[in-house]
């Protein structure tokens, strides 16, 4: 059985004009988290973009080693937080969408909860995550030692393009193929790692791919269209270099300089991610019911 990319591509718009309640919950769910991960580093995000700055008016290319130092200092602080929250965060976020299209009268909470459906989807993305990583890193050491080669031996750039190009479309097909991992995690109640997997070959690759470019083209519109409308806002309340000159300054007292900059910021992240992630994720579930044959909403 296969299905027209086009007809599940929207199902985000779709998923958004009958649950407006549910998307502005998840929208809610994206401000706390968004301030919770503020809370946890804003310091350390604000010195990143402090570098970034310096470097910038100063004409450097390269950071300086003590640049290097405080970059990482910085970053090492945002990711050992944000990974293993961001990663609990999209499994709650996920679930609730595939929740509202496979389940669309299960409405309680706006689709969200923290249980056992949501820790098989953390389960199974971070099998997903695994496996890309590994599929990148090793992709990642072959051009590189192709690089290496090609330094040496000019001949081989063509063999350096034709890998890279070769490992770009390795991860955007195995992309597609595990497309469907979380919305039959959830319908199914176990972990579809294989199923999924199986379900997306032969026929029904191209219109998952076309769906994924169409809702992906659809995300990006959305972001622009947001980011414009959200630029005058910004500016209004004094805009990011209120926020590069506190540099080293508490939460406490950045919340207390910038809280109108960053109250808007803070709304408007919120709204334009639940969005974004609507439109890119709801596809999938929406998919996933049309291969098996299930009622749509």
């Amino acid at each position: 059985m296969t299905f027209p990319a086009t007809d599940c591509a929207f199902e985000g718009f779709r998923l958004t004009r009958r649950a407006p309640l549910a998307v502005l919950s998840w929208a809610a769910a994206y401000a706390v988290f968004i301030g919770l991960m503020f809370l946890l580093v804003g310091p350390h995000f604000v010195t990143v973009l402090s570098v970034i700055t310096e470097m910038q008016a100063q004409g450097q290319t390269e950071p300086s080693p003590e640049d290097v130092e405080r970059l990482a200092q910085a970053y090492g602080v945002i990711i050992g937080w944000a990974m293993p929250l961001g990663l609990l965060f999209s499994a709650v976020i996920s679930t609730a969408i595939a929740r509202s299209v496979i389940r669309p009268e299960d409405r309680r909470f706006g689709y969200l909860r923290v249980g056992k459906d949501e820790l098989r989807v953390l389960g199974a993305s971070l099998l997903v995550s695994l496996i890309m990583f590994a599929v990148t890193f090793a992709g990642f050491m072959i051009v590189t030692l192709a690089t290496a080669g090609a330094m040496a031996l000019p001949a081989l750039w063509l063999v350096v393009v034709v890998l890279s190009l070769a490992i770009i479309g390795l991860l955007i097909w195995l992309s597609v193929r595990l497309s469907l991992v979380v919305p039959s995690t959830f319908a199914e109640g176990r972990i579809m790692l294989k199923p999924a997997f199986a379900m997306t070959g032969k026929k029904v690759f191209w219109p998952l791919l076309g769906t994924a470019i169409i809702a992906g083209i659809m995300a990006m519109l959305v972001g622009l269209l947001g980011s414009a409308v959200a630029a005058p806002l910004s500016l209004m309340v004094g805009g990011s270099e209120q926020l590069v000159a506190m540099q080293g300054a508490s939460v406490p007292s950045l919340l207390s300089a910038l809280g109108p900059m960053l109250a808007v910021s803070l709304v408007v992240q919120a709204v334009l991610s639940a969005a974004q992630i609507v439109i890119m994720y709801a596809p999938f579930s929406a998919a996933y019911l049309q291969l098996k044959g299930a009622p749509h909403a």
